[in-house]
């Protein structure tokens, strides 16, 4: 039997080196030797995956794990797009969401094991201008407090709840041009998949593999509807809010005065533009579910 390499990249900052140092010890003990010939990469600046993962697809490597939270998903997963290598997650972030959208154990040695038996599914790939991501991306709020976030030495969720609480009361509403209508809004967020992670259902009707995009529109929220809109955001019924707008579609577009700071996975960008379109890419990326 010819075995398959698999190769695996780790980001060594995400979850701290015990957690990795963990995992790599765990391949070696629980993934299945008579299938696979692991090789095990590590990350040292960013965009180190991408290539990584980019010479994996050249030397005909069937599957690429990601070892990492969304942000080291996304590095890998971008350079898989349209090639017969599959990603596959051992999550170690703070969200996870791609993780969790595809069923993904977050206990890393359950993680390992699904590796054994894998089942895959191609999904669909998004892009925000020319930047793709596989969850959801967006403006306003998210992209603020994802900026703020980027920059602070605590991970996880209490840390940016923490963030989000600190900064609803300085945020003023982002004016912009969406469709026909200008808006004030709070945020704006488009979905391939339903969360952002955590299990934060902002787009809580999407489909990762619909071919189509889902947007939720927020306006702005007084500190009661706010707090109300929490519970409603891990229910996945953000949709009842009042102050909660949806569409789902091929394309979106929105124009600004100034240029746009988005989220993509979790990671915050400055864009040099104003304007920014939402595109889909049907059944463009294989994954390990």
């Amino acid at each position: 039997m010819n075995k398959q390499a698999i190769w695996f990249i780790v980001n060594p900052i995400s979850g701290g080196k015990k957690v990795h140092q963990s995992i790599v010890k765990l391949i070696d003990n629980q993934l299945d030797k008579e299938i696979y010939l692991p090789k095990v990469c590590y990350t040292e600046y960013a965009g180190h995956a991408t290539e990584i993962a980019a010479d994996a697809v050249k030397n005909g490597v069937p599957t690429v794990v990601a070892i990492g939270g969304d942000g080291t998903v996304n590095e890998v997963g971008r350079a898989l797009i349209h090639t017969k290598t599959a990603l596959g997650i051992i999550p170690t972030g703070s969200g996870n969401g791609l993780a969790r959208e595809l069923g993904i154990p977050m206990k890393a040695a359950k993680a390992i094991e699904s590796l054994n038996t894998p089942v895959s599914k191609i999904i669909d790939v998004c892009y925000a201008n020319d930047v793709p991501f596989f969850c959801t991306a967006g403006i306003g709020f998210d992209a603020h407090c994802a900026e703020i976030f980027s920059k602070t030495k605590g991970r996880g969720m209490l840390n940016y709840i923490k963030i989000g609480f600190s900064e609803f009361w300085k945020y003023k509403p982002l004016n912009c041009v969406f469709g026909a209508d200008n808006y004030g809004v709070f945020s704006i967020t488009f979905g391939n998949a339903s969360q952002f992670g955590n299990n934060a259902y902002i787009t809580p009707t999407a489909i990762i593999d619909d071919g189509l995009i889902d947007c939720t529109i927020i306006n702005p929220p007084s500190t009661f509807q706010a707090l109300s809109m929490i519970g409603q955001l891990f229910n996945g019924n953000i949709h009842s809010s009042e102050l909660s707008e949806n569409y789902r579609g091929t394309k979106f577009k929105v124009l600004t005065e100034q240029n746009f700071l988005i989220h993509y996975d979790g990671e915050p960008l400055q864009l040099n533009t104003n304007e920014l379109i939402i595109s889909i890419l049907e059944k463009s990326l294989r994954v390990i579910i």
